[in-house]
């Protein structure tokens, strides 16, 4: 607080110097002078002013008493008499020299000071300057909460404004999949590292799209194109089979070629599936079915092939009454590969599937269990992976194309439903295919 007093005092001694020096310019009394200069501040007192004999002489360093003997007789301009003498470490000097004095119950702050050829001690209440500061304080701390609220809310519109750009660039790659490859990233165009960025994402999508459009379409050109060929060469061999007598030599090679294409027929079909399912031209031709007959006729074919594989088929199909709106063929195919897997991967012996059908909420699910090995946490999602082949531990000698599994999900969501691998534990493996009423 002294070191706010002590600066008041330097300002205020300098500018009642020049003051002096206006006024007596412009001839006032010395009784006008004083009265005047004393007035100025009721806090703020003028106790000494005065003449300097010869300001051209160094003062610095002398005390108040041998400066008096440099002062002329009648250049005392103004003395307050009942102000105690300054003290004895008081110097006269240009800086000024300060203490701190008690006088007529109040604690003022002195300062001592030549200036300009005049010699000034004047005196600054401390308790005023102890009352500005509170109210500074105080007004100070009125306002805290006010500015504040306006530094945060300030703060949180810039950071808003800086971060918008990486959240659009962030929420677009987050929507980038196979099937939508056409999202870019939108509303940045700035000329800073962020727009360049942006730009970069861009142009990376356009080559990403460009790249995968010509693969699907070479997928569903080359699918489309090889079934033709097959379709003949399916007629051919089995013209060829009738043509020979039953027990011929060329029998068993035709058969197995006429096997091999029916295979590959398969494959092709399975693929030309996909390939429009990537492209968003699956067609479905969705009718009223009754899931609950749907689901005992594919159960009854499929458990004559279980029993000639020895596994037991236990199944329950629900009521009449399961409705869900959806294509009869893509239906009947993804759970006819359900099941085929279910009968595909199973143990060697004592092997069991069981199937269910049930509601759940406003949708049904179609539960298909079966034993054999447990499938490893790290290939749980992979299984549905297009060409995906399980090790050895699976299925050693089991034929399959890796599209079973991946074409059921296409269907599934094609639905509006889901398929995911329940559970893998016990020696049981669940599959559940969700489909919405």
């Amino acid at each position: 607080m002294t070191e706010e007093a002590d600066y008041e005092l330097k300002g205020f001694t300098a500018n009642m110097v020049l003051t002096a020096q206006a006024m007596e310019e412009g001839g006032l009394l010395q009784t006008q002078l004083v009265g005047t200069l004393s007035a100025e501040r009721a806090e703020v007192r003028l106790i000494e002013l005065a003449e300097i004999e010869d300001s051209d002489v160094s003062i610095v360093g002398r005390s108040p008493l041998a400066l008096e003997d440099s002062l002329i007789e009648g250049n005392q301009i103004y003395k307050e008499p009942d102000w105690p003498e300054p003290g004895k470490e008081i110097e006269w000097k240009p800086g000024g020299s300060n203490e701190t004095v008690e006088y007529k119950d109040k604690t003022w702050r002195v300062m001592c000071r030549t200036f300009d050829g005049y010699k000034v001690r004047m005196a600054i209440d401390l308790k005023e300057i102890r009352d500005e500061l509170s109210k500074l304080m105080r007004r100070y701390f009125e306002a805290l909460p006010l500015a504040l609220i306006i530094i945060g809310f300030g703060a949180w519109w810039i950071a808003g404004r800086v971060v918008r750009p990486v959240q659009k660039i962030i929420a677009t790659a987050e929507n980038v999949t196979a099937q939508g490859l056409g999202a870019r990233v939108q509303g940045v165009s700035s000329k800073d590292e962020l727009g360049r960025l942006a730009a970069v994402l861009n142009q990376m999508m356009d080559r990403l799209e460009s790249s995968f459009s010509q693969m699907k379409r070479f997928g569903a050109d080359a699918s489309h194109e090889l079934k033709t060929p097959l379709a003949v060469m399916q007629g051919k061999i089995e013209a060829a089979l009738q043509d020979h007598g039953e027990g011929s030599e060329h029998d068993t090679v035709l058969v197995d070629v006429l096997e091999r294409v029916g295979q590959l027929r398969s494959i092709i079909d399975s693929l030309l599936m996909l390939s429009r399912s990537d492209a968003g031209s699956l067609i479905i031709e969705k009718q009223k079915l009754d899931l609950s007959h749907l689901m005992s006729e594919i159960v009854e074919d499929a458990e004559v092939i279980a029993a000639e594989e020895g596994i037991s088929f236990q199944s329950e199909n629900g009521s009449s009454g399961f409705i869900v709106n959806g294509d009869e063929r893509l239906l009947r195919l993804a759970i006819s590969n359900l099941l085929t897997n279910a009968t595909k991967y199973n143990i060697s012996e004592g092997g069991k599937i069981i199937s269910e059908l049930r509601k759940s909420g406003n949708a049904y699910q179609i539960s298909i269990s079966n034993t054999g090995p447990a499938i490893q946490d790290e290939i749980k999602e992979k299984i549905f992976e297009r060409f995906y082949r399980v090790d050895t531990a699976r299925g050693p000698n089991k034929s399959g194309f890796g599209l079973g599994l991946s074409l059921a999900r296409v269907i599934a969501l094609a639905h509006g439903g889901e398929l995911n691998l329940s559970s893998s534990e016990g020696g049981t493996n669940c599959f559940v295919m969700t489909l919405p009423q």
